[in-house]
């Protein structure tokens, strides 16, 4: 097939269509009206990519604490126990804002949505600082920058409102235009504050499972006054298959599921909109309560016994109990009784194994791998056998993790590494095809396959076969190590017992890429501040366990520092090439690693890399402790990125990119340029970050650096922007990344040749701010390729000839603004 015909091959229509249905549409509701017209632009105005951002930060936060103050309690209830102090925090962070809203509404006093003008109403947000965090909370910083800013959208939705005279929800009267007091605005958004904040915690700790349909279309259908989904609808919707012919791997299909921060910043939208459409005061306030109702997550807790914490805990007692009759078992003693047991709890998790207990019965499936798993493992248990296992994991994993062994018994300290065998087996079976797990004599070959793999990983290789097939690291005297040791809750992650040392240089560092496509160089340079390669770096390897965040495994290595743990500042994707070009073990990595997504928790069983510069010390100088090519991080820096926003909406058709230089970056581009700084060498470095970054965005990473605004009837009410960017990237053929990829970069190019001419001081000033990096805004009027993006979103691809001459027409535009900001802005 010619990529001519590749390119133009049309997928059939998505499952991501959106439920609010354009004009032409027919809803079987009834046309679309203006009122509905009006609602859409109203939840596309108050979507807020920076509340989104915002949110993500303090999930990942939430996630972190929770488990920190889990793993310092004892017992079942730990979990639990540890949810208090977490939620006070949150609800003291919720008090907070509440004042600052209240504050901004009393600065605003009784003005209403026409007498003021933009610049004071600027004034009026300038005039209240927002309160200093509670602690050293970068998050809790985020989200007060996030929510000004959002009061600031509600603010100018209402003044949109008033202008058009648009219907009150509910009420079949055309509406004169509603003239609302400032201060009302701002403090109607007061009530809706602690619900966003108690599903921040219910999501976090993992007590809030995800509905059927997201809350934000439940509140968005509501306010368009469209009838409820029927059950018979919601499962018809959730059965849907993914769109056939889209590229992006369907084992992943990441672009149709939304990150639980851009959910919930699309429901904090329809929850003030709905605040805003309300006719009087009454209506408000009732709105409000439901909102308040669904924000909070509160039907959610119906569902108790099927939230991530719940069936994580369920999958810790059978571990547990497991663990317990193993370590009792005497010599000789039968395990099948203890098997039978636990791996139906382990099944349970798995929805391929569900589904193939149905067909070919409980029993049968859990009888003939209880069969086969304890003949495997039964030379380890009991007491005499036991202590084999045991002193070769302390030697081989617990000793070299610097974690004490005396506390923990020989023989429970062999079941645990059993149990952890037995367990990843039957994950490994869930892989495999239906067929396989069938078929009794397949089923027997597969499990043992799937039993060498899971002990190649969990019992130490001094007591494997030395012509094992599925040993990972030949000859390394290593092995994965569950944690938190000792606690009986669920275990977050593993982490090989080895930390592998090795001399990083440049062209290797450019080469290994991040999950968002980040070269590792970059991350060097702008999070590590190294200046020059070679670079000798620590490299821990962890294994994600289920229901986890990258923040908490980040957290509780920080708590280990100096006994085993790291900081790390950055969790990396394990894959084949990373572990073979930094280890010299292919077999470590992932050859097909899952898809690594912030503001998503972990896929489980992901592997990654966390890196330490080798020289540095705890309590040494860090600018001596570097060796001279680094400097320790002092803290969390965003790298180097371009942010790409393609806007739809009629009259406003637009690409824009926002090229974020980290520190070290900017610095570098103006040290290349000389003093004074020389225009042609400026270009130069400013055009090798621009391509890098660029291309990333597009073409190394998930697709979450790109932003798509539609016309509010096409823009669907569960997806936030950056969700339609993600399935915008996932859905292109790589040829045609790489030729949008190339265009836009063309196009920024010309554009900041012909602004820097002369204007190279703009740069040194913005850099001179003590905010982190510079930001260089371009906005490029291009309506041919926005209309492609808005084509491979409705399943049409174009044909080459198109996107060149889209292209074309966008390197062709003297019309492009550019825009040198101080610090990290999206555009």
């Amino acid at each position: 097939m010619s990529d001519e015909e590749e390119w133009t091959e049309a997928p059939s229509a998505s499952y991501l269509d959106s439920p609010f249905r354009g004009a032409a549409r027919d809803t079987g509701r009834g046309p679309v009206d203006a009122h509905s017209e009006a609602v859409r632009e109203l939840l596309a105005e108050l979507y807020s990519d920076e509340m989104e951002e915002a949110l993500s930060e303090l999930l990942e936060e939430t996630a972190a604490l929770h488990a920190e103050h889990a793993a310092a309690l004892v017992g079942a209830s730990a979990s639990e126990a540890a949810e208090q102090p977490v939620r006070e925090r949150l609800e003291a962070l919720a008090d907070q804002a509440e004042r600052y809203l209240e504050a901004l509404a009393e600065a605003a006093g009784e003005a209403d949505t026409r007498s003021l003008t933009e610049a004071e109403l600027e004034s009026v947000f300038e005039s209240v600082a927002p309160p200093a965090p509670l602690g050293e909370s970068p998050a809790f910083e985020q989200f007060f920058g996030a929510l000004k800013n959002f009061a600031k959208k509600a603010v100018s939705g209402a003044v949109n409102l008033a202008k058009k005279g648009v219907q009150a929800v509910k009420t079949g009267v055309q509406a004169v235009a509603k003239v609302m007091p400032i201060g009302l605005i701002l403090r109607q958004l007061r009530p809706i504050v602690q619900p966003l904040l108690t599903r921040v915690l219910k999501i976090g700790i993992g007590r809030l499972p995800a509905p059927i349909r997201p809350i934000a279309t439940q509140l968005a259908r509501q306010l368009l006054r469209e009838a409820p989904m029927t059950e018979a609808e919601e499962a018809e919707d959730a059965e849907k298959p993914a769109a056939a012919g889209s590229h992006a791997p369907a084992a992943q299909a990441l672009g149709a599921e939304p990150t639980p921060a851009a959910l919930l910043s699309l429901e904090l939208a329809g929850a003030t909109a709905g605040l805003l459409l309300a006719r009087d005061e009454s209506e408000g306030e009732a709105w409000a309560a439901e909102a308040a109702q669904s924000l909070s997550g509160g039907a959610g807790e119906a569902y108790g016994q099927q939230s991530p914490a719940a069936e994580a805990e369920a999958l810790a007692e059978a571990r547990e109990r497991f663990t317990e009759a193993l370590s009792r078992l005497p010599d000789g003693g039968d395990p099948r009784p203890a098997l039978e047991e636990f791996l139906p709890v382990v099944m349970a998790a798995l929805p391929i194994v569900r589904k193939i207990i149905q067909i070919a019965g409980r029993q049968n499936v859990v009888g003939a791998l209880s069969n086969l798993l304890a003949a495997l493992i039964g030379k380890f248990t009991g007491p005499r056998n036991a202590r084999i296992l045991a002193t070769a994991i302390a030697d081989t994993g617990l000793k070299l993790l610097s974690l004490e062994t005396a506390a923990e018994a020989p023989e429970r300290l062999a079941a645990s590494a059993l149990a952890a065998t037995a367990e990843d087996t039957v994950r490994q079976l869930a892989q495999l095809p239906a067929e396989e797990l069938e078929d009794p004599v397949r089923l027997e070959v597969a499990a043992g396959k799937a039993f060498n793999v899971a002990a190649a990983a969990n019992i130490p290789s001094t007591l494997l076969r030395e012509d094992l097939e599925e040993t990972e690291a030949r000859g390394v005297k290593g092995m994965w190590v569950p944690l938190p040791r000792g606690a009986k809750g669920a275990l977050r992650y593993k982490k090989y017992s080895r930390v592998f040392e090795a001399e990083v240089g440049a062209k290797q560092a450019a080469t290994l890429r991040t999950g968002g496509g980040t070269p590792l160089a970059t991350v060097l340079r702008d999070q590590f501040r190294v200046r020059a390669f070679p670079v000798r770096l620590k490299i821990h390897l962890y294994e994600a366990g289920a229901h986890t965040w990258a923040r908490q495994i980040q957290a509780a290595e920080q708590r280990g520092a100096g006994r085993g743990g790291a900081r790390l500042l950055a969790l990396l994707p394990l894959t084949r090439q990373a572990a073979d070009s930094l280890l010299g073990h292919p077999g470590l990595g992932m050859a097909q690693p899952p898809k690594v997504v912030k503001g998503r928790q972990l896929p489980r069983g992901v592997r990654l890399y966390g890196i330490e510069l080798a020289d540095r010390q705890p309590g040494s100088d860090p600018a001596r402790a570097a060796g001279g090519g680094a400097e320790a991080p002092e803290q969390l820096r965003r790298p180097t990125e371009a942010q790409v926003t393609v806007d739809a909406r009629a009259g406003q058709e637009s690409l824009t990119i926002a090229l974020h230089l980290a520190e070290e970056q900017a610095q570098e581009i103006l040290r290349s340029a000389g003093t004074p700084p020389a225009v042609g060498p400026f270009l130069g470095a400013l055009a090798s970050a621009l391509a890098e970054s660029t291309a990333t965005a597009l073409l190394g990473g998930e697709g979450r650096n790109v932003r798509v605004f539609r016309e509010a009837h096409e823009q669907p009410s569960h997806l936030s922007p950056a969700d339609e960017g993600e399935e915008f990237v996932s859905s292109l053929p790589p040829r045609l990344r790489e030729a949008i990829a190339e265009g836009l970069k063309r196009a920024a190019g010309q554009a900041f040749a012909q602004y820097f001419k002369g204007r190279v001081d703009e740069f040194v000033r913005a850099l001179q701010d003590p905010r982190d990096g510079v930001t260089l805004v371009v906005t490029l009027p291009g309506a041919p390729l926005v209309g492609i993006v808005t084509g491979i979103l409705g399943r049409r691809l174009p044909s080459r000839s198109e996107v060149a001459r889209a292209i074309g027409a966008l390197a062709a535009e003297p019309a492009a603004k550019v825009e040198v900001k101080a610090g990290r802005h999206r555009g």
